[in-house]
């Protein structure tokens, strides 16, 4: 009986071959089309925006095959101590399969239906068409879908354009963009912001995808947000596409802030500045060591939060070469 059950809901999915067409999607309703005028290439998007997505969202985009197990473990065995689905542990390719298909709902169906669209997603397709597609329809902020507009929103230029800390403020935002996306208004950097971005760029860094004097002027620069006059130029020694790395330096899987820290900051919005600075300290008194944390509760799962978890493998994956075109 189960048995059809599943072949009755499996029939019911999607096909993702939609992803070469034109089609709308069903999360938030976007239209996803290479013709269209928010829409940009892989080759047209800075690799400091590239790495710095993959650092925070899925260090091992180039070697699984649509699963991170360690982190899909991880997430399981969390969600069964809270006894609700808290934790995301989801790759790039369950994140896009969740956005371009799926609802908002969470739960164990909605999860095994995102298992099986991820799978048929890397079985068809290659990961930079994954990547493509993936930063063409995630959310950045309310009603702000795409690195296109999302880039020109922020920080007023091109998506080609954007700079080492441009790029890991803009990853720093996809696990809840509407909420973390609050202090760009205020044009401030909370300390949480701070702390995220800073540990983006140290995963750069460490996996070889920002020059050491790139990584420097990133920190030194990085209190004077919102980084005008700064162009990607201005960084030396700007990354390729491809992913092959030294092992990462000791440290650069440094947790962040503990998110259970900073759903208080989130429900004390008209404070969030002071109480941030209080998460930070109530966080690392408590010990923040912890490999990854829970998602905030106000989350609109745009993504899973995998900025916070041991998500990076022990050594980089293979190069997947060169951007390559839609197939």
């Amino acid at each position: 009986m189960l048995g059809v059950i599943g072949i009755a809901v499996l029939m019911t999915l999607p096909d993702v071959k939609q992803l070469e067409t034109c089609f709308t999607t069903t999360m938030y309703e976007v239209h996803l089309c290479s013709s269209d005028a928010n829409y940009v290439k892989l080759h047209n998007i800075s690799p400091y925006m590239i790495h710095a997505l993959i650092v925070s969202e899925d260090g091992s985009f180039y070697s699984h095959e649509g699963f991170d197990w360690h982190e899909m473990q991880a997430s399981f065995e969390q969600d069964l101590r809270t006894g609700r689905i808290e934790r995301g542990g989801s790759t790039l390719t369950q994140q896009l399969a969740k956005n371009a298909f799926l609802s908002k709902d969470k739960s164990i169906l909605r999860k095994l239906k995102e298992a099986y669209l991820a799978h048929a997603i890397e079985k068809h397709y290659t990961k930079d068409f994954i990547l493509e597609k993936y930063l063409n329809v995630v959310e950045f902020g309310d009603g702000i879908y795409g690195v296109k507009p999302a880039a020109l929103h922020y920080f007023h230029k091109s998506a080609s354009e954007l700079n080492p800390l441009e790029s890991a403020y803009l990853a720093m935002l996809l696990p809840n963009p509407k909420v973390y996306s609050r202090n760009f208004a205020k044009g401030i950097l909370t300390p949480f912001v701070r702390k995220t971005v800073s540990v983006i760029l140290k995963r750069m860094n460490a996996y070889g995808k920002l020059s050491p004097q790139a990584y420097e002027l990133s920190m030194s620069e990085l209190p004077k947000f919102p980084w005008a006059g700064m162009s990607a130029s201005s960084f030396q020694g700007a990354p390729g596409y491809s992913l092959d790395a030294p092992p990462p330096a000791a440290g650069y899987n440094e947790p962040i802030v503990d998110e259970e820290a900073l759903d208080e900051v989130v429900k004390e919005d008209a404070s969030f500045e002071a109480t941030g600075k209080a998460a930070v300290r109530g966080s690392k008194a408590a010990g923040a060591n912890s490999a990854s944390a829970a998602e905030p509760e106000d989350s609109d799962d745009s993504s899973d939060g995998a900025i916070d978890g041991a998500t990076l493998p022990a050594v980089p994956a293979v190069s997947d070469g060169p951007p390559q075109g839609s197939p």
